[in-house]
């Protein structure tokens, strides 16, 4: 009998159970959404299948000219970036023909150019220093690392772990990048110079450089100099001269492969009758591609460890492209997909004796500029890579090496943001602190270390400011302050139409600051309807956006809101964002951009007719805003005043904000307010 009631008591116990009826309730909910889950997950691997039935022909012309123009710029850069890595120059060709064929069909980015990367370049060479002395080949090292890289990135997109990469802030990204792009630099130098036998490490080389200074090979400087001069120029004249002349715009999008041919075919008539050339040369690249073979898994086991920073340069450098090109021109990107397309690439290269790829910054403006439509550009790029493989390896023999010095150093000077290094000082201590170790310890020691030293420093500081923050108290002094007057305590019975309204309950930092920001667009875009543009239209205007990934995911977002898509054509025009960050106690350089990402997004959006309204932020971040670029004003300047002069309106209560008038007029007056600001 006992047992009895002991068995009815466990039963009833766990029949109601909160937790196991949770746990019970999810299983549910799962099991009817998986179908309909794993269709869209399939469908997502292979985005191809979407875009390509309603492509337009009128896209193929553009798609081909910019295609061919990547593929030119790329055969040099591949080679130049195969010397970084101190692997053969054939490597850098073999890792290039691919990524642009696999793109067309996993890639969710129009813009987008992968290969062979300087950052890449640098990192694979400081791994196969470390684990050369064991006896491998440069080739077979490079190959377990492409390898490597590709394993992180397939399993980080396939299972959507892509935010883990946020644990890297921006500050702590822009000193890596500034600095390894120094290390580049230091590391072609002696090439210039005619320089040999310069030791490793940036402390080594500039010593070893001026202290050989007194061996340079004159004819070796000036093909060297002269090289970087030309390329300046070219570089400067696109600038300047590049929008109104088609021909400067070419020939500055052009000038690493007009430099490299220039040089070759004076390098060719000087040295072609001599045994010994008065300068070094590439010297002889196979022709073809080689058959698939595996890697060395015993050395992928050597290198899986170090092939980390590998990954997270690659990975961060890829997806951020990819999103600054995606805002710049009204596109959604699949941050999973793209890193699942990067993990199916490096392993498949790794199998035809390339090194790491990644999306490159300098092809992918040029890819834009050029006017590409879509991915389809990539299998342009590759035929023209293919072509070089097969029937131009003969003439890259004559390639002066002080030539490819020149256009390493050339393109690779632009990364360096010191200007950038410098804004964290006046907005962020913390951020600022966080480059610099970046900065030093990437050039000093090594990028790994470089990489995980500020890491752990933005980590430790953000743990140390959550515990001895400290509450703001209101006194009888301040009440008013903070609450100016009893209306605050009502409730906002209904938001006005077209008034967007965000509660952020926490910091932004470099932790949540993407999702921060995706959570705020999905509130808006949710219950809210944008301009009647490109990046929600849907039809087959040649003229339309060629991703629908954007339009799919607000569908997506309204029917988990149970809006039916029949009734998604009457919700209100967005026109006012209310932000309620009275709970956001700090934000770094990270949340800032992420805001400021968000702005950009919600106005191509909306068209550019939307107001900002920030609820309770805080004194110490009006200031931080401030000195970051963003022009906030006080709630009793006139609306039509502060459109034109300023991006954002500050409120002391919610209610304040949601009520203010101004914004139902604002669109209809000055629909173009903020097209010409800068935040």
């Amino acid at each position: 009998m006992g047992f009895s009631l002991s068995g009815e008591k466990v039963l009833t116990g766990l029949r109601t159970d909160e937790n196991l009826r949770r746990a019970t309730q999810l299983v549910r909910h799962g099991g009817s959404e998986l179908p309909s889950a794993a269709g869209r997950y399939v469908l997502q691997k292979v985005p191809v299948v979407q875009w390509i039935p309603k492509y337009s022909p009128r896209w193929l012309i553009n798609d081909l000219i910019a295609g061919l123009t990547v593929g030119v710029i790329l055969v040099p850069q591949a080679l130049a970036y195969a010397k970084i890595a101190g692997i053969p120059l054939q490597d850098g060709l073999l890792a290039s023909w691919l990524p642009s064929a696999l793109y067309f069909i996993m890639g969710t980015s129009k813009d987008i150019s992968v290969g062979p990367t300087s950052i890449i370049g640098l990192l694979t060479a400081q791994i196969i220093k470390q684990v050369s002395a064991d006896g491998y080949t440069p080739t077979a090292i490079a190959v377990a690392i492409a390898f490597s890289v590709g394993v992180y990135c397939l399993v980080m997109g396939l299972l959507k772990l892509g935010f883990l990469l946020e644990f890297v802030s921006l500050p702590v990204l822009t000193g890596f990048i500034s600095a390894a792009a120094i290390t580049i630099i230091l590391g072609q130098v002696p090439a210039i110079f005619g320089e040999t036998n310069v030791g490793s490490g940036a402390a080594n080389q500039i010593h070893d450089i001026f202290a050989k200074l007194p061996k340079t090979k004159p004819i070796t400087f000036a093909v060297g100099i002269s090289g970087i001069f030309l390329l300046c120029i070219m570089q400067y004249a696109g600038k300047k001269w590049g929008k109104t002349s088609k021909v400067v715009w070419i020939m500055s999008i052009g000038r690493n492969a007009i430099t490299i041919l220039l040089f070759s075919i004076i390098s060719f008539f000087v040295n072609k009758d001599i045994k010994t050339p008065i300068f070094d040369l590439t010297g002889k690249i196979p022709a073809g591609l080689l058959p698939p073979k595996s890697p060395d898994l015993n050395l992928v086991g050597k290198v899986f460890q170090s092939s980390l920073a590998v990954f997270i340069a690659a990975a961060l450098e890829h997806i951020a492209i990819c999103k600054a090109f995606g805002r710049k021109n009204n596109y959604t990107i699949d941050q999973s997909q793209e890193l699942t397309f990067l993990g199916v690439i490096n392993i498949l290269n790794s199998f035809f004796g390339g090194m790491a790829v990644g999306g490159a910054a300098s092809r992918t403006a040029v890819n834009s500029e050029s006017g590409v439509k879509s991915p389809l550009s990539g299998l342009f790029t590759t035929g023209a890579v293919l072509l070089s493989v097969y029937f131009l390896t003969g003439a890259l023999f004559w390639i002066p090496k002080a030539t490819l010095s020149a256009v390493i150093i050339v393109a690779v000077w632009g990364i360096i943001e010191f200007k950038e290094l410098l804004h964290y000082w006046k907005v962020s201590f913390a951020d600022f602190a966080a480059s610099q170790i970046a900065f030093w310890v990437t050039l000093f020691v090594s990028a790994e270390e470089g990489i995980e030293t500020a890491s752990a420093f933005m980590v430790a500081f953000t743990v140390l400011s959550i515990i001895f923050s400290k509450g703001q108290g209101i006194t009888k002094s301040t009440f008013f302050q903070h609450y100016p007057s009893s209306s605050t305590r009502e409730a906002i019975d209904e938001l006005p139409s077209g008034t967007a309204l965000v509660k952020m309950p926490h910091p932004i930092i470099f932790l949540n600051a993407s999702r921060a920001k995706n959570s705020i667009l999905d509130a808006v875009q949710t219950y809210h309807s944008g301009a009647p543009t490109a990046f929600t239209n849907k039809s087959k205007n040649p003229d339309r956006m060629w991703s629908e990934l954007g339009a799919q995911h607000i569908e997506l977002l309204r029917r988990k809101a149970g809006i039916p898509l029949n009734e998604a054509e009457y919700l209100p025009q967005v026109r006012t964002l209310v932000l309620d960050l009275q709970g956001v106690t700090y934000m770094d350089m990270s949340g800032i951009q992420a805001l400021k990402d968000m702005q950009t997004e919600l106005k191509a959006y909306a068209g550019g007719e939307v107001e900002m309204r920030f609820v309770g932020l805080r004194e110490n971040l009006v200031g931080k805003l401030q000195r970051a670029g963003w022009k906030l004003v006080g709630e009793n300047v006139a609306f039509d005043k502060w459109a034109k002069e300023s991006g954002v309106v500050l409120f002391g209560t919610v209610r304040d904000a949601v009520m203010a008038e101004g914004g139902e007029h604002f669109a209809e007056k000055d629909g173009s307010a903020f097209e010409n600001e800068e935040v």
